[in-house]
Order: structure tokens, then C-alpha cells, then sequence
């Protein structure tokens, strides 16, 4: 049925519309904005949480392009491709596709017709809609997507692996810094930074860092003078005062607050492989947790709970889900080193690979169930075709669900921030 038959649509099944004749193609104004919110995230965040944004953007990006290159190969119509949701800053066709960008950076998009009996195409473009292809062609389009972040997070996982290598933590660079501690720390007092070497301490030479460790521990409260070796070779004397931090039994010991540096080893590409085995694992089996009744209730009790600085080491911050504002803060913190946004992004595409896989509309895996289904069911050449209306109640549910999920998730990073 078209819509000119009268067909009404519901708004979360609804596809974006083509753009008609006589709609504005360009939007200056809405370019100088994106643009700007681009570059104020650069100049002030900084670089690396500008690179971490960027990439994804890069992880959504290929997500569509996974749905819009198999789509052609398959002969479904695809009329739209966009970057960014929200109104459009500027579009072209090619063919009979119209690719273009939107103003808001909050995903992109393909528009395949024909996806199901609630979206209605034209005649002539029925051979050609989703609803029509084969099964086989239909699984493709459909986990392609997910396809593409898994072949992303085993990507990343090999370059960790083989390119810039695990630290070793039975190999210690002589007395480098990694990190910060964050919080007032004695080493954020005497201005050291990732980088740096402490040569010595009160003249004593600290040939590596667990020498550091030995020297620092039994001198809580006391005033040392550190001997840095900042990173362009220069040395310079800072004398401090160690904190105090107790022990589990009831001990206390001096306290610098700094991470060490370690060697890194770089291994063969097959050990990316297993890492991407391993990730791939970890997240189908939290699924279910994530999903569980338990992890609302602890959402809703850590928002009464109120504002708070939560430890990356705590246990809240262990069993927590993020949203992509939590992710960005962790993976863009200049107190880690680059490690941590490349695995944090292999993570990331691996969880939301597996997720969007759910037998539940509107997520992908939604759509690959209902073609499961309309396959089981077809006999004899007569094709069974779902009324996708009958779902309506349980999409508007996980929709919902969603929706609470990505909210309380992005309230916790604003006011009770893991770092």
C-alpha cells in the first residue's frame, strides 16, 4: 500500500524522507556550526579528546556504509545516505541515491525502501525493496553493520597488539611516568607530568621504579627532593611532600602519585585475534546483565545518591554502564596513553556490534529476526510476510528502555563523572 492509499506510518518506524523539490540543498549557516562545535572541541578539550570523538564518528560512519554497499551489491534501493541527523547542511545526488551531511553529530543513516509492510514504497521500486530479496540477501544488508564493527574492533585490537604493544609489567622503564594520579596529589604539586624521569630522590639514584617505590613508602608526610628528568632532557630538583595512605591493615605509607611506565612487547597478529576471541565473549555474556532489572535499580539509586568524583579503580565504575560522554571522558583523559582510546573504541564497536544484534526492533537484529521468521514460515514457493504493526507495542518498549538507559547513563558522566 503507498501513502497515497492512505497509509499511515508510525513515527518509530518511519524512514527520513527524500528530499522534495524546492527544499534547500545547502545550509551555510549550519556548516559555520558544526564546524565550530568541531573546533571548539579541539581547542577546548584538546587534541586527543577531538581524536577520540572523531573516531566514533569513523565507527558510526562505517556501520551505514556496511548497510548502504550491501544493499547495492544485492539490488535493494538505497536513496539516502547521510552523516549526522537533524536538518541537512548540504546534499547531491548521484544516481539515485542523495548523500549529504546534517547539522546534529549524533549518527547517519540509510534509507533502504521497502524495509517492511509499514513502509511503503512505489511500484516500480517493489522488485528492488528490502521486504522482496531473498533471505540470504536480507541477512547480509541487515548484520552488515555489526559486520563492520567487528572487523573495526579486530583491526584495533591487532594494531594494540602487534603495532604499539602491551606493557610488560615485568619490564619497568628506569622510574618513568605513565600517569597521574588524579586528585591533589603531591606529584600534581610539584607540576610532573606523564613523561617525565625521576632520576633520584633526596640524591639517591632510583634505578627503576619499584627502587622509587622501595625509597617513598616508609617516608609518609616527610619532605623529598626529587631529582626530574623532564621529557626534553632537562633535569630539574622538586622537593615535596609525600601524602599519607593507608593500607587495608592499617598501615600507612608515603604517597607520590604517579603510575610507571613499562616495555612493550609486540606480539604476532594472531594474539590480536584471541584478544578480539576474548572481547567478543565478554560482551555477549554482559548483555544479559546490562539488561537486567538489577542494573536500573542501581542507575536510579546512584543519580539519589547525588553528585560525586568516582575512582576509574572503584567498584562503581566496574559495574556501571557509560554513555558515549563517560566513554569520551576515559578514553580522551591525557593522564593514559594512547593504548586506552584504541582499546576502549575496540571495546566499543564489539559491544555495540553485539547489541544492535538483539532479536528486538528497532535494532537491527529486530529486522534479521523478522526475516528469520518470514523464512521459517514460507512454504511452497508462498512467501510469508509479518505485519510488523503486531510488534509495535514491544519496539515502543525497547525504545523506552533505550531511552532510560542512554539517559540516566549520560546524567551519571555529568554529575557523578569516572575518572
Amino acid at each position: 500500500m503507498s501513502e497515497e492509499q492512505g497509509a499511515k506510518v508510525p513515527w518509530i518506524m518511519a524512514e527520513p524522507k527524500d528530499r522534495v523539490a524546492g527544499e534547500e540543498r545547502s545550509n551555510p549557516l549550519g556548516l559555520i556550526i558544526l564546524l565550530g562545535l568541531f573546533a571548539l572541541l579541539w581547542l577546548g578539550a584538546g587534541f586527543r579528546y577531538f581524536v577520540v570523538v572523531v573516531g566514533l564518528l569513523v565507527m558510526i560512519f562505517l556501520h551505514e556504509m556496511g548497510h548502504f554497499v550491501t544493499a547495492r551489491l544485492t539490488g535493494m534501493k538505497a536513496t539516502q545516505f547521510f552523516l549526522f541527523m537533524g536538518p541537512r547542511i548540504f546534499s547531491f545526488h548521484r544516481g539515485e541515491t542523495e548523500y549529504g551531511l546534517r547539522l546534529l553529530p549524533l549518527g547517519a543513516f540509510v534509507r533502504i525502501v521497502g524495509m517492511n509492510n509499514l513502509d511503503p514504497c512505489v511500484p516500480e521500486d517493489e522488485a528492488r525493496a528490502y521486504k522482496n530479496k531473498s533471505y540470504p540477501r536480507r541477512m547480509l544488508v541487515i548484520t552488515a553493520g555489526s559486520m563492520m564493527h567487528f572487523i573495526q574492533a579486530l583491526v584495533l585490537f591487532v594494531v594494540l597488539s602487534s603495532v604499539i604493544g602491551a606493557p610488560d609489567p615485568n619490564q619497568w622503564k628506569i622510574s618513568e611516568i605513565s600517569r597521574l594520579t588524579t586528585g591533589a596529589t603531591p606529584a600534581e604539586q610539584a607540576q610532573l607530568e606523564p613523561g617525565d624521569t625521576i632520576s633520584a630522590v633526596d640524591g639517591i639514584d632510583t634505578g627503576n621504579y619499584r627502587d622509587l617505590q622501595d625509597y617513598l613508602r616508609p617516608r609518609p608526610g616527610q619532605v623529598v627532593t626529587l631529582s626530574v628528568v623532564d621529557a626534553d632532557g632537562s633535569t630539574r630538583q622538586v622537593p615535596t611532600t609525600l601524602a599519607s595512605r593507608p593500607l587495608d591493615d592499617g598501615s600507612v605509607v608515603g604517597f607520590l602519585g604517579v603510575a610507571p611506565a613499562f616495555e612493550r612487547n609486540r606480539e604476532n597478529p594472531l594474539v590480536g585475534v584471541e584478544s578480539f576471541g576474548s572481547a567478543m565473549w565478554s560482551s555477549i555474556s554482559t548483555i544479559p546483565r546490562f539488561l537486567s532489572p538489577s542494573t536500573f535499580v542501581d542507575l536510579g539509586r546512584l543519580l539519589l545518591q547525588g553528585p560525586a568524583d568516582v575512582s576509574i579503580d572503584s567498584d562503581e565504575a566496574a559495574n556501571r554502564p557509560v554513555s558515549m560522554v563517560g566513554v569520551v571522558r576515559l578514553a580522551g583523559d591525557p593522564g593514559f596513553d594512547w593504548t586506552m582510546p584504541v582499546t576502549m573504541l575496540a571495546y566499543i564497536n564489539i559491544f555495540v556490534g553485539v547489541f544492535n544484534l538483539l532479536p528486538l526492533l528497532p535494532l537491527d537484529g529486530g529486522h534479521a529476526a523478522i526475516a528469520t521468521y518470514e523464512r521459517i514460515r514460507s512454504r511452497r514457493g508462498v512467501r510469508h510476510q509479518m505485519d510488523v504493526a503486531k510488534l509495535l507495542p514491544l519496539t515502543y518498549a525497547v525504545v523506552l528502555v533505550l531511552g532510560f538507559l542512554m539517559l540516566t547513563t549520560l546524567l551519571l558522566d555529568i554529575v557523578r563523572p569516572i575518572s
